[in-house]
């Protein structure tokens, strides 16, 4: 049985974000050495009370998920603030490019426009799904 993480949120959306994000992403491996280096600066720490010391971790934790939580806000909100604005911008551009396109095309102009907004989309989303290398390659 999986075992709940108190640290995850309680929306299903965030936490479907998390696990595809948990998926996608792997940890770096730590150094061969990084537990014995650990220990040893505990050990070297001069504090013998580790509760103290693991208290104060606790806190920097905590502190650190709060960094990135207001940093994932941040993030969510300035992506909202672009889709509204490309939405009002794809808006306009439609008002003011329908006239034009039914005179040239007719009826078809719908067509059109919707192609070349799905030929936008595409190039617009492109650099996302090919590594940087592959899409410089592409573009050379």
């Amino acid at each position: 049985m999986k075992e709940i993480d108190p640290q995850l949120p309680a929306d299903p959306l965030q936490a479907a974000l998390d696990e595809a994000l948990a998926r996608s992403m792997v940890a770096p491996a730590l150094p061969v050495s990084f537990r014995r280096g650990l220990r040893a600066a505990i050990a070297r720490s001069g504090q013998t009370d580790h509760a103290v010391l693991r208290a104060r971790l606790e806190h920097e934790r905590q502190q650190q998920l709060a960094e990135l939580h207001s940093g994932y806000v941040r993030v969510s909100r300035r992506t909202l603030g672009l889709l509204v604005g490309a939405a009002f911008v794809g808006g306009i551009a439609t008002v003011l490019a329908m006239p034009w396109l039914t005179l040239h095309f007719g009826s078809s102009a719908g067509l059109v426009l919707a192609g070349i907004g799905g030929a936008l989309a595409l190039a617009i989303s492109a650099p996302s799904w090919w590594p940087g290398e592959a899409l410089s390659r592409l573009l050379d």
